[in-house]
């Protein structure tokens, strides 16, 4: 089984106006659009958000990261996410605000087997990932730590392994309502 986690834990203190994966694209809400690509590929989709964001109003499964990780960045929306799967499972992380986001991306990852994340012709983008539930219990214990790595470096120290991407259109990210509005314009 592949449950899928759509990544909504972050402040979105460039976006001002509210959590972005609530804002509009095309019409839907950027969490709603990046879960409909992964219930291409998963058997279940949840959305990982901070309590009381408003993201239960979209309808999916909302899981919380651990209160003890608030503050700890996108692995502790990751743990939570990998938290929920079953044991033996993989689970497909997608952040919210990759709307244009797409299941061959995910179907790729699938297929490299075991623990994976992605790298653009940009970098890594290490939230964008197919993770085996195995890699809770090392996530954890980077998240205990004092110093906090970089996503792609926890990642790859839990056993994760990179796989490249030509296309950079799938990976871009809405940081800003300038961004949001480019996007939905095609530019």
């Amino acid at each position: 089984m592949i449950t899928g986690v759509v990544l909504a834990g972050g402040a979105s203190s460039r976006f001002g106006s509210g959590p972005k994966g609530l804002q509009l694209f095309r019409g839907r809400a950027m969490a709603l659009c990046v879960a409909d690509v992964l219930a291409q590929v998963c058997e279940r989709v949840v959305i990982e958000a901070p309590r009381g964001a408003g993201y239960e109003a979209l309808g999916l499964p909302v899981v919380h990261a651990a209160a003890e990780h608030a503050g700890r960045g996108p692995l502790a929306g990751m743990a939570a996410g990998l938290r929920v799967a079953p044991e033996d499972s993989r689970v497909a992380f997608a952040p919210c605000d990759m709307p244009l986001i797409d299941a061959s991306l995910y179907r790729a990852l699938l297929a490299e087997g075991g623990s994976t994340y992605a790298v653009s012709p940009h970098g890594a983008e290490p939230l964008v990932a197919v993770l085996e539930r195995k890699l809770l219990e090392p996530l954890l214990k980077t998240l205990a730590a004092t110093t906090m790595p970089r996503a792609p470096i926890a990642l790859e120290a839990a056993g994760a392994r990179a796989v490249a991407f030509d296309d950079t259109a799938p990976f871009a990210n809405v940081n800003t309502p300038n961004d949001l509005a480019r996007l939905a314009r095609g530019e």
